[in-house]
């Protein structure tokens, strides 16, 4: 039992990483949290179930569209809703705006596929026995995944020559102008990016919790892990949400009700104790 909900705990830790490192690569970049990143890995799902069942792509196709489809949202969000009021005089303008995304991106989600949640298949039906008890395989299937895309953030930002003049671009933007570097497209790719990332987490759980508009509600737990682990740092996003997915699996030995009332008191834990997180992140100028 205890084995099984360290995988399972270990498998949803890695979904609010998915989450937790769309936050943290647009703070880097522009300097702003995007409350919207909830409602991207709700679109994610969306957009896969319509590839997969409406549409009739098989996997190998499916995935690399709508890896496309979502990168292309992230930029049109990016230049419809970051970039207008980047220079605004009050702080607090992209957030609101953020927020008022959210709400018409959920309601055009209603619109199109309507209120109903929608059933998607796993990846592979049927169970794994792990400790004495049955497991099912998307949870083995999200924990590869997840391994995978983070690995593949982790090259392109650390080893990767076009990951390193983003970075830069992000950092110092003037300096990156003089360069012949675009801060416009640096930070429109990064959006891309964020929303790819975070969409493919919403695709790996929809098997779990359904096709529906709640997955929105994952971003508090992405939000948790972030802060956790560190404020804009990318290690500390991954560790941190982790183990607010490991928190969280284990709480159901307490209650199965306040399992989301123990999480928020290790944040708050947390905030009180190490407010600047595990890892201490980088916060760039705000491009």
């Amino acid at each position: 039992m205890y084995l099984q909900l360290l995988i399972v705990g270990i498998a949803m830790g890695m979904i609010y990483a998915l989450l937790s490192l769309g936050i943290v690569l647009l703070v880097r970049a522009v300097g702003v949290l995007n409350f919207a990143e909830g409602q991207l890995f709700m679109l994610g799902a969306y957009v896969t179930f319509c590839l997969t069942y409406q549409v009739g792509m098989p996997l190998w196709l499916m995935i690399p569209i709508a890896v496309v489809i979502l990168f292309l949202f992230g930029v049109l969000f990016m230049f419809s809703i970051y970039w207008p009021l980047r220079k605004s005089t009050w702080s607090a303008t992209i957030i609101i705006s953020c927020l008022g995304a959210s709400s018409v991106i959920s309601e055009l989600v209603k619109v199109i596929w309507g209120n109903n949640p929608l059933v998607y298949a796993p990846l592979i039906k049927g169970t794994v026995k792990i400790g004495g008890v049955n497991l099912e395989y998307q949870y083995l299937i999200i924990i590869a995944v997840c391994i995978l895309m983070i690995f593949l953030i982790q090259m392109l930002f650390d080893k990767m020559y076009v990951g390193r003049i983003m970075q830069a671009a992000a950092q110092n933007k003037y300096a990156a102008g003089l360069l012949g570097v675009s801060a416009t497209l640096t930070v429109a790719a990064t959006y891309g990016i964020s929303a790819a990332l975070v969409g493919i987490g919403g695709w790996l759980v929809a098997p779990l919790f359904l096709v529906r508009t709640g997955l929105s509600d994952f971003l508090l737990k992405g939000f948790a892990g972030m802060v956790i682990g560190g404020y804009g740092s990318v290690k500390g996003a991954v560790i941190g949400s982790i183990l607010v997915g490991i928190i969280e699996s284990y709480a159901v030995l307490l209650t199965t009700t306040y399992q989301n009332a123990i999480v928020f008191l290790v944040l708050i834990v947390f905030l009180v104790i190490k407010p600047d997180g595990l890892i201490k992140g980088k916060i760039s100028e705000k491009a």
